[in-house]
């Protein structure tokens, strides 16, 4: 009995530990207009949970109507300003919330202006996993000024470290290139982190192979362990990271492996 009685302890300490332990998850949306007037479709796609999964989606629309569901449609009844909110729950019960405030107007229509939003870090621990914040850092670009990786919150970013002398790295270019290509008016930036011994080698190369467009930095491998690549343990390039709008790692892995699937749902989100 006495042993039945400690197991059954240390099960609820366990399950009382975890619950401890629980993060929150993070809620997200964008919106765009319906297909009549006054109708608004919201989308929390975006919203996230670091250590488990969203089980509810809860809205508040501002005029006092509620909803529920990751995609939603909302008919207002005119125009005016709404302050709409977002509660998402976990597994484990946690809530996240977000607000955005639409402003429609008199032809029903969303104005242009309450769509752009200030992009925000996403309260998620630091990591290299997907579902975690990519470790921020600083480096200079090839004219010298200091580039941040925060530089680009509100952007869809594919971070990829390379060598010019890379035969696998000069084989992923050109998937870059048409990546940047054909998301960059919807905002992905590419930024490239160079890990040659000096930053005119690679700059050289993307010049005489017409690749445009891509932010260049360069990782110093003289500043040995505060390189960026070993902050993000980088073992093999070419290695790339897909981060978005707010700071979060939605794939890792080779540069050729990443899909338009993979991007199109962090191109949509705002």
């Amino acid at each position: 009995m006495k042993r039945a009685s400690i197991s059954f302890l240390l099960i609820i300490l366990t399950i009382g530990i975890a619950v401890l332990a629980n993060e929150k998850p993070t809620a997200q949306f964008n919106f765009t207009n319906g297909k009549t007037p006054y109708t608004v479709l919201f989308d929390a796609s975006g919203s996230f949970d670091p250590d488990g999964s969203i089980v509810a989606y809860q809205w508040t629309f501002g005029d006092g109507y509620t909803g529920a569901g990751k995609k939603v449609s909302h008919t207002y009844l005119g125009s005016g300003s709404f302050d709409v909110t977002l509660v998402v729950f976990d597994d484990a019960h946690a809530s996240g919330t977000a607000t955005q405030t639409i402003v429609l107007t008199e032809e029903g229509t969303l104005e242009e202006v309450s769509k752009v939003q200030t992009a925000s870090r996403a309260s998620v621990p630091v990591g290299l996993k997907v579902g975690q914040a990519a470790p921020d850092f600083t480096l200079k670009d090839s004219s010298g000024k200091e580039v941040s990786l925060s530089d680009f919150l509100g952007k869809v970013v594919i971070l990829e470290f390379w060598r010019s002398t890379c035969p696998y790295c000069r084989d992923s270019m050109p998937h870059l290139q048409e990546l940047l290509n054909k998301y960059k008016d919807e905002g992905l930036v590419v930024v490239l982190v160079a890990l040659d011994w000096n930053m005119a080698a690679a700059q050289s190369y993307l010049y005489m192979n017409g690749y445009t467009g891509f932010i260049n930095l360069w990782d110093d491998p003289s500043q040995g362990d505060h390189r960026v690549a070993y902050i993000y343990n980088v073992g093999s390039i070419p290695h790339a990271l897909l981060i978005d709008r707010h700071g979060v790692i939605r794939y890792t892995g080779f540069p050729g492996h990443l899909l338009d699937s993979d991007i199109a749902p962090w191109i949509s989100q705002k």
